[in-house]
């Protein structure tokens, strides 16, 4: 069906836009180029804010510093027609790592015992930072590259748009419910009437091109622990297909309904499955055949090829979007249901059955969990003279302790959010904020716990009610201050221990006599709360000053063991694990839009 689609679509761009070769070289007199964008300077104070290490929110680290974002987005025009390149350059200031950029060159990198190089780290956001001289490599992005022109030969006005661009509108209004951030594939969209638009988009997530016979195992020789260390080609044909409408039946009232399909054969992209409740994502680094790696990728078992042929996840994601406006009032609501099936082996727990290990592929028995999860955002907002009171209540369902994720999966999973869930409502720790770098567990390898990403919170859900209000002194200058509590869907269990790239694996070690066989209880929903106020001024043409800050009063929810491991008379229980310390950000931007 996949190549079916594509192939397609790739009739259609060369029927629609095929011309001689010589015209396409020619340069056209009606071409018009332009280039817009913006940079940022931003300077952030934050504490237990640290994206590079497990226990956050206890460890009293603290950062001050500045940095530079410059987006460009050149646009080239003929007629309706047109082709955008997106480029973006992130820099801290101030040499932050062993080189200037994470991709310094040799001079700069180091082998580690693990079999991998490491070059020059820089602060989370970021490729690069301006050392003296500021002559950093390797440091640019290319967010966007596509073209976009109307589909002739069709009944109604439609719009095409191939190549890497952003999600958009393409599922949901809201920002960061569904599908947010930038993908490759293709964009349909159809002006059925004026009330009336139809869009459909296919989004690549993975290729496989032709599979693993063409892959070979790479030797890396590392010193002291052992040989064969790699990481095999663990690409499937991954995909999503996306459909929506947006209708209008009257003034004032504006709905979306969206269905989407999901599909992944064995490890997929991270944006679209976090690791939670212990269950891991990333593809095993380990030599063939020793351990069992990934749950999505067996390769210790006999027969196991190490890449998660055959080990599918098909996930259905239906809802509607809504928006209400009726004078001072308005009412934003969003509801989606997510049903489906993941395929995986145990890797995490024998608790949760028969664990993947070395023998016949009957020690390595396959598992097939029920997708069954929601999502619920609603907005509102009433205007007042110079005053917007604004409210929130968003709610994504979640799984309690003691759930298989081997035979249930109650949680949501967005397609992917670019870490922007909520970055639209004024929280500075539970979303991004003015500074779009910093956000409550923002390292990679905790994503699961990242609430801008999983929405949730790990395996166990998340309630969220806010309120808000915002005050225009002048038409360029405004305040605005909130506040907003959170709990989890289910308890958490703090007895648990974090996981890299597969959130907190709950404990089935009981605290007293250390033997395996108690079942997971939760122990606190609390969140936090998390109060929040800024200002905006637009001082001059194209110029903005913004000023935020975010304290986050931290709840016993997040809290969890200080250790890797499970309670032994080695590991005992430490009066820390359940220690959790405020989370404070401070963050000044100026930004230039051009």
């Amino acid at each position: 069906m996949r190549r079916t689609l594509f192939l397609a679509l790739a009739l259609l761009a060369a029927f629609a836009v095929a011309v001689p070769v010589a015209d396409a070289q020619t340069p056209n007199p009606n071409a018009k180029v332009t280039i817009s964008g913006l940079i940022d300077n931003v300077g952030t104070y934050t504490r237990n804010m640290s994206t590079f290490d497990f226990n956050l929110a206890r460890n009293n680290d603290q950062q001050i510093y500045g940095r530079t974002r410059g987006r460009f987005d050149i646009i080239g025009e003929i007629g309706k027609a047109k082709a955008v390149l997106g480029i973006e350059i992130d820099e801290y200031w101030g040499q932050t790592g062993l080189g200037d950029s994470n991709d310094a060159g040799s001079t700069t990198c180091v082998p580690t015992s693990s079999a991998t190089v490491a070059c020059g780290t820089v602060g989370a956001g970021a490729e690069s930072s301006f050392d003296l001289n500021t002559d950093t490599q390797s440091n640019l992005q290319i967010e966007w590259l596509y073209t976009e022109f109307p589909l002739p030969l069709v009944p109604v006005p439609t719009t095409v748009r191939l190549g890497g661009q952003p999600f958009g509108m393409a599922a949901n209004w809201k920002l960061a419910t569904y599908a947010n951030g930038d993908f490759g594939g293709a964009n349909i969209v159809s002006n059925i009437t004026p009330n009336v638009k139809l869009l459909f988009t296919y989004v690549a997530v993975e290729e496989l091109l032709t599979g693993k016979k063409d892959i070979t195992n790479t030797t890396l020789p590392t010193a002291g622990v052992g040989t064969n260390v790699n990481f095999p080609q663990s690409r499937g044909d991954d995909f999503a297909l996306i459909f929506s409408a947006e209708v209008t039946p009257f003034k004032g009232l504006d709905i979306k309904p969206m269905y989407s399909y999901f599909f992944a054969n064995g490890v997929t992209s991270a944006n679209a499955r976090q690791g939670r409740g212990g269950v891991v994502i990333a593809p095993s680094s380990t030599a063939n055949g020793t351990t069992a790696g990934n749950p999505f990728s067996p390769r210790a078992a006999w027969g196991a090829d190490g890449v998660g042929t055959g080990i599918n996840e098909n996930r259905n994601t239906v809802g509607v979007d809504a928006r209400w406006r009726s004078g001072p009032f308005s009412v934003e609501p969003t509801f989606l249901y997510q049903f489906g099936r993941r395929q995986a082996v145990n890797t995490s727990s024998s608790a949760y059955g028969t664990t993947c290990s070395a023998g016949p592929p009957t020690l390595c028995p396959r598992y097939s969990a029920d997708i069954n999860a929601w999502l619920v955002d609603i907005r509102a907002g009433f205007q007042l003279g110079p005053w917007l009171f604004s409210g929130m209540y968003m709610w994504t369902s979640g799984d309690n302790a003691r759930n298989n994720p081997y035979k249930h999966i109650g949680y949501f999973q967005p397609l992917d959010t670019d870490t922007s869930y909520l970055a639209d409502w004024g929280t500075q720790i539970l979303s991004l904020g003015v500074d779009y770098y910093q956000i409550l567990n923002g390292g990679a390898a905790q994503a699961g716990l990242n609430p801008g990403v999983a929405i949730g919170y790990d395996k166990y859900g998340r309630h969220s009610f806010g309120l808000k209000a915002n005050y225009a002194w002048t038409p360029t200058f405004n305040v605005w201050a909130g506040v907003t509590p959170s709990w989890t869907d289910k308890a958490v269990d703090t007895d648990g221990f974090l996981v890299a790239n597969g959130g907190i694996q709950p404990s089935f070690v009981c605290r007293k006599n250390f033997i395996q066989g108690c079942r997971p209880q939760g122990d606190s929903n609390y969140m936090g709360t998390e109060l929040n106020a800024g200002l905006q001024w637009k001082f001059a043409d194209g110029l903005t000053f913004d000023w935020a800050v975010g304290w986050l009063l931290a709840g016993g929810a997040l809290g969890h063991r200080t250790v890797s491991g499970d309670y032994s008379a080695a590991l005992p229980p430490n009066p820390k694990d359940k220690e959790v310390n405020d989370v404070i950000i401070s963050t000044a931007r100026v930004r230039y839009v051009f």
